[in-house]
C-alpha cells in the first residue's frame, strides 16, 4: 500500500490486486489448524496497511487521527468490492480444502 501510494498517488487497482493474490495464496498454503485466520486476517491486514500508508495518502491539514480516520474510511469504502471478493474466494478455498482434507 505504501509503495502504491508513493508511486500512483493513492491506493488503486495495483495494490488491491496484490492484496487479492497474496490473500488467496495464503489461503491455499495455510495449515489446516489455522483456517480461521485465513478468513479473519485479510481485512485486518488491509486496514493496517491503509493506516501505515495513510501518512503518504493524507494531506497536511487536520490532525493525525483525523487524517488516518478519513483515509481509512475512504479507502475501505472504495475497496469494499475487493474485500468482499477476496473474502468470498478465501472462504471457498478454505471450504474446498476442508472437504478434501488438504
Amino acid at each position: 500500500m505504501l509503495a502504491s501510494a508513493a508511486l500512483f498517488s493513492g491506493v488503486g487497482g495495483f495494490a488491491n490486486l496484490v492484496f487479492a493474490v497474496v490473500s488467496i495464496f495464503a489461503a491455499v498454503r495455510i495449515k489446516r489448524s489455522e483456517f480461521f485466520a485465513a478468513i479473519i486476517a485479510p481485512p485486518l491486514i488491509y486496514a493496517a496497511s491503509l493506516i501505515i500508508a495513510s501518512g503518504a495518502l493524507s494531506g497536511k491539514s487536520g490532525g493525525l487521527l483525523i487524517n488516518i480516520g478519513a483515509t481509512l474510511g475512504t479507502y475501505l469504502s472504495v475497496a469494499a468490492p475487493w474485500l468482499f471478493f477476496v473474502e468470498i474466494v478465501c472462504l471457498i478455498v478454505i471450504i474446498v480444502r476442508g472437504r478434501t482434507g488438504r
